[in-house]
């Protein structure tokens, strides 16, 4: 059975110029939010006001295992027009960055399986980690290596950012 990535009941669209999209990390879905920009995990930045369709997927779509289980998975998924980026939100200083790929990973092979079409048809695919506490990342070590081998696995940059920009 194909996973639905376009699950109505998990969308919501918006033409905004600017937008937060918050997790309130309590088994509820990412949303979008207009007010209250203190609590927002990441800062959408929208300056032609194209169209964003934006997808909660942790808490929201089922991604589950073959034994049943829960697939890991990132927040949210934004769509704009040919571009697909893919959204984990964190709130914590420890392994973000790392853990924050794993989900982001987790979801694109399943993608790339069950609904091959959505990842094929995006020009350009993008895995945004963002954190509202360590707003620039702290690196143990280069992420070059994370960065290369999401470009080559998966034709998709890599960014460690609280603000996205869409162009």
């Amino acid at each position: 059975m194909s996973i639905d990535f376009s699950k109505v009941d998990c969308q919501t669209t918006t033409n905004k110029k600017r937008f937060g999209i918050y997790d309130s990390e309590d088994n509820s879905p990412a949303r979008i939010m207009f007010d209250k920009e203190d609590v927002w995990n990441a800062v959408v930045e929208n300056d032609t006001s194209k169209t964003i369709i934006h997808t909660a997927v942790d808490n929201c779509i089922e991604i589950r295992r073959g034994n049943g289980e829960m697939e890991a998975r990132c927040d949210s998924m934004l769509l704009i027009q040919d571009t697909l980026i893919l959204l984990e939100l964190k709130n914590k200083r420890d392994s973000w960055q790392s853990e924050g790929l794993l989900q982001i990973e987790a979801v694109i092979r399943r993608m790339k399986e069950e609904n091959h079409s959505l990842y094929a048809d995006s020009k350009k695919r993008k895995g945004v980690v963002a954190n509202r506490k360590a707003q620039f990342p702290s690196f143990s070590m280069s992420n070059k290596e994370q960065r290369e081998y999401f470009m080559r696995e998966y034709k998709m940059r890599i960014e460690f950012e609280s603000v996205i920009k869409v162009k």
